[in-house]
């Protein structure tokens, strides 16, 4: 049967994932300094210190797996604060040239003007303050991976440079009369439309289709949410460890809280919260919703529902059969994408939009509940 009239799915959907994810992250927070959530982080994966446990970020990792035997150029999207350099280190440590060095350089890191000297090296007197040779951090990275973060940014005037390098595996020094060979992977970033700065002028096709040879894209934290939980556990026992803390616990309150906010910053933000709390907390303490910091109520998906306006919800016509909370919650789920795929006549991309589901996701989700598309 549907559910009745007036529910809505994504929030709904937002409860089942919770709970099974807050009655988890219980499980790992009283297990002390270690649970089976840092574990995942620690070795057990195709990535090693990367968590993967929602389809999107499984998916990635997968695709990083694939490509370990290949020397190929990568480019690595997604916003800021997503961990793009991670995943540029993974691939690195899982390469043939994991036993060289990784080097990384953010392309706004240095004044456009001296971007090229930075890059390719330079020899003394080749321009005014070039009071020593440099090497470039090409030819630092010999033999190992050159990482270029927000290569977006990288000038025009210096893209051709690099192309050529990309291209013939040589650079050109400033001041120097001859090319020098360098042995160098190359993984690229950015958190920006290079498609859309190519049709502006603003940087090169031709480079854009050099780099764009293997293409991954890390999901924002909203988009694997369900992971919140584990990276808050594993965040919380870190920090412990690092300020001398004890026994510092997590209400499912404030779990709730972190799992419907917005997360602009993305990891890097949730990092700095958990960061910040546990910096303040004592020993024993029991980290609550007024332990976090106001603007997260400011930034909560107008979407997620608070604790109150679930109870408050018309519950769906299940009839209790003496299964578990996790039982009732599983036919809950099982009955909004069968409803969803109905309403879209069986349109996968459409229901997993309206579920707040990847296409990966709600394919997994009609495996695990033995559905069709045309349920």
């Amino acid at each position: 049967s549907s559910l009745p009239k007036g529910i809505a799915l994504e929030p709904l959907l937002r409860v089942v994932e919770l709970g099974m994810d807050v009655c988890a992250l219980r499980a790992g927070a009283n297990k002390g300094g270690h649970s089976e959530q840092s574990d995942e982080l620690t070795g057990t994966s195709l990535m090693p210190g990367f968590i993967h446990s929602s389809p999107a970020m499984t998916q990635l990792v997968e695709e990083v797996h694939k490509i370990r035997s290949s020397d190929v150029t990568v480019l690595v999207t997604g916003e800021s604060g997503t961990g793009k350099e991670l995943v540029a280190r993974a691939i690195h440590a899982i390469s043939s040239r994991r036993a060289k060095v990784f080097v990384p350089f953010n392309c706004t890191a240095v004044p456009k003007e001296l971007s090229e000297g930075y890059l390719f090296g330079y020899r003394r007197g080749a321009f005014t303050g070039a009071v020593n040779d440099s090497p470039g951090v090409i030819r630092t990275a010999a033999g190992g991976t050159l990482f270029l973060d927000e290569v977006g940014d990288l000038p025009l005037d210096v893209q051709p440079k690099l192309l050529r390098f990309l291209q013939e595996g040589e650079i050109q020094p400033l001041g120097e009369q001859r090319p020098t060979k360098v042995d160098v992977r190359i993984i690229a970033a950015t958190n920006t439309d290079l498609e859309e700065m190519v049709s502006q002028g603003r940087f090169r096709e031709d480079l854009y289709y050099r780099l764009n040879v293997i293409r991954l894209r890390v999901p924002p934290l909203r988009e694997r949410r369900s992971e919140i939980p584990t990276i808050v556990n594993y965040y919380i026992n870190h920090y412990s460890a690092k300020f001398g803390r004890k026994d510092i616990q997590i209400t499912p309150q404030a779990v709730d809280l972190l799992m419907v906010s917005d997360w602009p910053g993305n990891v890097r933000q949730l990092c700095n919260e958990i960061q910040r709390t546990v910096a303040r907390a004592e020993d024993g303490a029991i980290i609550g919703p007024e332990q976090l910091s106001p603007e997260l109520k400011r930034t909560s998906s107008p979407t997620a529902p608070s604790a109150a306006s679930i109870a408050s919800m018309p519950a769906p016509n299940i009839q209790s059969t003496g299964g578990t909370l996790a039982d009732a919650l599983a036919e809950v789920e099982r009955r909004m994408i069968a409803d969803a795929l109905r309403r879209h006549n069986g349109n996968i991309s459409r229901a997993a939009r309206e579920l707040g589901l990847t296409r990966r996701g709600l394919y997994l989700k009609l495996e695990r509940h033995d559905l069709s598309a045309s349920a």
